[in-house]
């Protein structure tokens, strides 16, 4: 499935051992009620009703109980659209251990790269206001970056005679080339929490970009204008539309929308995206009460015990990072980083968004709505413009002209897939994670969110099974059951029904992905 074949590079595989104290567990169609109550424009109903098994659903709880209980994760929230129904939810375990406070729709978790698609969708906003195009070079609005250089050599970590010189780039770097992660740029080093020692890392880009993400974990850089600034001036590592590299292109971005706008990142983000969307708890940074209240503890875990026949990991011990309290976390005001990353994260270890399952899940009901809010009935995004986002870029001749770009296809099983301003793109089906992940269905109108709080390097677990244990596949096969279900109903129907009757029973109410 689709979380799982990213889980190398885009998102972590949580997983937690609790200390203590009973756990929180719903049963999901109460959860779901309960939701639905809080998730303005969306009513209830059954998974049948939308032609799912819910026993195949079920078992997913269930299977979260286990995972919780043999520590693979402290606490989850999840829930599944379709259709514009709430069919599905699910929260148990804690959103902090320590306080034993349960895991709510309202817990705010870290988005990280889930920071990426809210960005781009403030950035289709302004186009659609007529405020900027998507092939303007950056330059224009960034004017530090109508000088950028390329590095010649691309295994050097600087400029200098030993590193082989720089030369101009082959094009001008777009708007395009920031979203689709071909602009040159790249990541610097990164690590788990401010406590842990900066390692240079082993990529050169890293190495190169050491001394900015340096300057701006001690906050000594004031935003993100000088942040740009700083960057600009850093060679590229290829020339823009050559390669594929996930990058600072969207804290660029960022940058961009502050210029067109006339106003910070955060306050445009809440002027024209959640307000208008009805996501009443995304933010960059919370008050010192509100993190004690809603926000999640972080959690990195490793296996402590294997099972004796799989020898994978079956027990995990945990260590709480960012802060021993919630007031302590890099996400509340007064410790936020200086600089705000629309990109997900802002330095080596924090930055970026925080938001809710409910908030979450809102957003991604306007983009299977194609730009249309349930929750406020506003029509957000133009039709046109939603469609655009979910195409794959990559294939653009604005992006690139390369069949097979360099960075991307490298890795087996990725000929079908794509990326587009809202994430990963495979035929008719969205995906994105951070430490939480979401997909979207964009035939049927499915959408699965899932919001953790905690991490780890060892994404093999026993006992897993994708068909029932990820919420995607566990919707997947629900969907497969259904049909099987109305199948074999219809093909035991007695002879005496008319053929009109057999036909009108076998007809599908909606399309359903095979």
């Amino acid at each position: 499935s689709s979380s799982r074949r990213f889980s190398s590079g885009v998102f972590l595989a949580v997983s937690l051992a609790l200390r203590g104290g009973g756990l929180q567990v719903a049963r999901p169609l109460r959860a779901a009620e309960r939701v639905a109550m809080r998730l303005p424009g969306f009513r209830h109903a059954r998974p049948e009703e939308v032609q799912m098994d819910g026993e195949a659903l079920r078992k997913h709880t269930a299977a979260n109980r286990r995972y919780i209980q043999m520590g693979y994760m402290p606490g989850i929230a999840e829930c599944v659209l379709r259709d514009n129904r709430l069919v599905y939810a699910d929260m148990q375990g804690y959103q902090d251990v320590e306080l034993q406070l349960p895991m709510t729709e309202r817990s705010l978790h870290r988005c990280f790269s889930l920071t990426k698609p809210i960005t781009a969708f403030g950035l289709m906003v302004l186009r659609d206001k007529g405020k900027l195009r998507l092939d303007d070079p950056v330059g224009k609005y960034i004017p530090a970056f109508k000088n950028v250089t390329v590095l010649k050599d691309k295994s050097a970590t600087g400029p200098g005679p030993r590193g082989g010189g720089v030369e101009p780039p082959k094009r001008p770097m777009t708007l395009r080339h920031l979203v689709t992660h071909t602009s040159g740029l790249g990541y610097g080093p990164g690590r788990t929490d401010k406590e842990d020692k900066l390692d240079p890392g082993n990529s050169m880009t890293e190495a190169m970009y050491l001394e900015l993400v340096q300057d701006i974990d001690d906050c000594k850089v004031s935003g993100l204008e000088e942040f740009c600034d700083r960057l600009a001036k850093l060679p590229l590592r290829f020339h823009p539309g050559d390669q594929y590299r996930y990058s600072m292109g969207m804290d660029v971005i960022g940058r961009v929308l502050e210029v067109v706008s006339n106003m910070p990142l955060d306050e445009f983000l809440q002027r024209m995206v959640f307000t208008p969307l009805g996501m009443r708890d995304t933010t960059f940074a919370v008050t010192p009460r509100r993190a004690r209240r809603q926000l999640t503890a972080l959690y990195h875990t490793t296996p402590c015990n294997k099972h004796r026949t799989t020898q994978l990991p079956s027990k995990f011990t945990a260590r709480r990072r960012d802060g021993q309290q919630p007031e302590a976390s890099a996400w509340v005001r007064g410790q936020a980083m200086t600089v705000l990353s629309g990109g997900g994260i802002m330095g080596s270890y924090a930055g970026g968004l925080v938001s809710s399952l409910r908030d979450q899940a809102l957003f991604c009901a306007a983009v299977a709505n194609l730009g249309f809010a349930h929750a406020t009935g506003l029509q957000v995004l133009k039709p046109h413009t939603l469609r655009l986002m979910c195409k794959n870029w990559l294939r653009l001749k604005s992006v690139t002209r390369k069949v097979c770009l360099k960075g991307w296809y490298d890795e087996p099983g990725c000929e079908s897939m794509g990326w587009c301003p809202l994430g990963f793109c495979d035929q008719d089906t969205l995906f994105m994670g951070g430490i939480g992940c979401w997909s979207i269905n964009l035939t049927t109108k499915t959408i699965c969110v899932s919001m953790s709080n905690a991490w780890s390097e060892h994404n093999d677990v026993h006992g897993w099974v994708d068909e029932v244990d990820e919420l995607e596949g566990a919707v997947k096969t629900a969907t497969d059951a259904f049909s099987s279900c109305e199948t074999a109903t219809i093909a035991s129907t007695p002879e005496r029904c008319s053929s009109t009757e057999r036909e009108e029973m076998a007809a599908p109410k909606r399309p359903r992905k095979s």
